[in-house]
């Protein structure tokens, strides 16, 4: 409805299901798995919404976790934990391209940086996903 009746310039969604999922019934369990398919079916919905709005076209839009998960918790250091998903589309972004370079949680910082155009702090370690853009 929001994205219907104001076409937002600028709109932060944070579906935290997955997470609580992870800690109730264990990253990677069929629970869980299903708590993903619902978020995708959500963005989904986003994507149709933005499409409705005639604004799809223009818009970016970017998907990423804060972390991952093993057993029932996160905060190590194994791949399971530090692996997240990390998708960018929309005006300026390289089309059906795989991301090969390595890329940080941070780094989202800095390519929204980038993407407004603004110069981010001298004291940051992030850098924007310079591959992602065309």
């Amino acid at each position: 409805e929001v994205i219907l009746k104001d076409k937002p310039g600028f709109l932060f969604l944070h579906c935290d299901q997955i997470v609580h999922s992870g800690h109730t019934s264990g990253y990677g369990s069929a629970p869980y798995l299903k708590t993903v398919d619902e978020v995708d079916a959500l963005i989904g919905d986003l994507l149709n919404a933005l499409g409705e709005a005639g604004i799809r076209e223009q818009t970016v839009v970017l998907v990423v976790a804060d972390h991952g998960g093993k057993g029932k918790g996160h905060g190590g250091e194994s791949m399971e934990e530090i692996e997240v998903p990390w998708f960018i589309s929309g005006p300026g972004i390289r089309r059906g391209h795989e991301i090969k370079t390595p890329v940080n949680v941070y780094d989202t910082a800095a390519t929204l940086a980038r993407l407004f155009d603004v110069t981010p702090p001298s004291g940051w370690i992030a850098r924007p996903v310079s591959e992602a853009f065309e």
